[in-house]
């Protein structure tokens, strides 16, 4: 990353803060599964970018998901929500929508040679750690990727409608 000043960090939040406000859930329920990327450019991921600022991200991006949670459908035969916060890189959050029970079984099962998912201990949480509340179930983990002979290693927070 560039060691270049970071500027308009506050106004690059708040422009992203109004696109997160912007999400429409629940618009492709013929699908298996809907998300929502992060609506900004990488400045979240900059070295320059305080620490306030990302928390900032963190917070209004589990709100965002209990807002979902709160809006979901009565009439759907099933839907989970999910948060997914990326340390390694909050711009590879995602919030998705998950409508097919088959899909969201299966997206829990990360055991492949390319690609497998560690379970952190319950009693290390990113929200403590960050000073943020809220009221929806977490589970982390460690996710470790191969990729040309290396190991890509973060750690994966996920809120909402998780099986802890």
């Amino acid at each position: 990353m560039d060691k270049k000043k970071q500027r308009g960090q506050q106004r690059k939040l708040k422009r992203m803060f109004g696109y997160i406000d912007d999400f429409t859930p629940f618009a492709d329920i013929k699908c298996s599964y809907e998300h929502f990327h992060v609506p900004s450019s990488q400045f979240i991921d900059s070295r320059q970018t305080s620490g306030k600022i990302k928390t900032a991200f963190c917070r209004k991006w589990i709100e965002a998901a209990e807002k979902f949670i709160s809006q979901k459908p009565v009439d759907l035969q099933f839907c989970k929500v999910v948060a997914v916060i990326d340390t390694a890189g909050y711009w590879n959050s995602q919030i998705i929508i998950f409508y097919n029970e088959d899909y969201y079984n299966s997206f829990w099962q990360r055991t492949g040679p390319e690609q497998f998912w560690i379970p952190i201990e319950k009693s290390k949480s990113f929200c403590k750690i960050r000073n943020i509340t809220t009221t929806l179930p977490e589970i982390g983990y460690v996710e470790k990727i191969a990729e040309d002979n290396n190991i890509i290693q973060s750690e994966l927070w996920f809120y909402g409608d998780v099986e802890i």
